[in-house]
């Protein structure tokens, strides 16, 4: 089935060839669970909306059209339910009392830290992790993804302009990043 398109896997699977289904899930399980860690920030919560995503795709496949790209369509499912379960889980850590939140962890850097090539993926990581929900998703989805601009704004449900000015905003926040003395370090 490797060679089949994932349009035509939808199409097998909407009349209930699970083989069929468990081949899309195979193909698209890592980018689908990026995307939900790019826009949750955690790997529980980024589980929690891939495998929703999956269930999710499992009972609207009847609502796919094949003749339509299966990826955006499965993205923008991956995109919402990835939202609502970051809305939930900032929804449970609002009600959990402060005395149920645990110790945080040292903040003080390891020796490596220093290291030039660290400091330039640290700086990355800190910009990427800072931005919206909104810039971090669409500059996964094109830099990792390798997605479109055509199918980022399908994903998102934006206009291909706005998905330019994502990724403009969000490759601006990494470069400035990389500057030297962002986030207080000396140069």
């Amino acid at each position: 089935m490797e060679q089949v398109r994932d349009e035509a896997l939808a199409g097998l699977a909407a009349s209930g060839n699970m083989e069929a289904f468990e081949e899309l899930v195979n193909r698209h399980r890592m980018s689908v669970y990026r995307l939900a860690r790019s826009i949750t920030g955690n790997h529980d919560d980024a589980d929690d909306a891939a495998q929703e995503t999956f269930l999710k795709v499992y009972r609207a496949l009847g609502n796919y059209d094949p003749g339509r790209p299966f990826r955006p369509w499965l993205k923008k499912i991956a995109y919402n339910t990835s939202l609502n379960v970051l809305r939930a889980s900032r929804k449970r850590l609002r009600e959990t009392s402060s005395e149920d939140v645990p110790e945080p962890a040292d903040p003080a850097p390891g020796p490596d830290h220093w290291i030039e090539e660290e400091q330039a993926v640290s700086g990355i990581r800190w910009a990427v992790d800072g931005m919206p929900v909104e810039l971090r998703t669409t500059l996964l989805l094109r830099t990792v993804e390798g997605m479109s601009y055509r199918d980022i704004a399908r994903a998102t449900g934006v206009r291909i302009g706005t998905v330019m000015s994502r990724l403009s905003r969000a490759r601006g926040r990494v470069q400035q990043a990389l500057e030297p003395g962002q986030r207080g370090e000396k140069i």
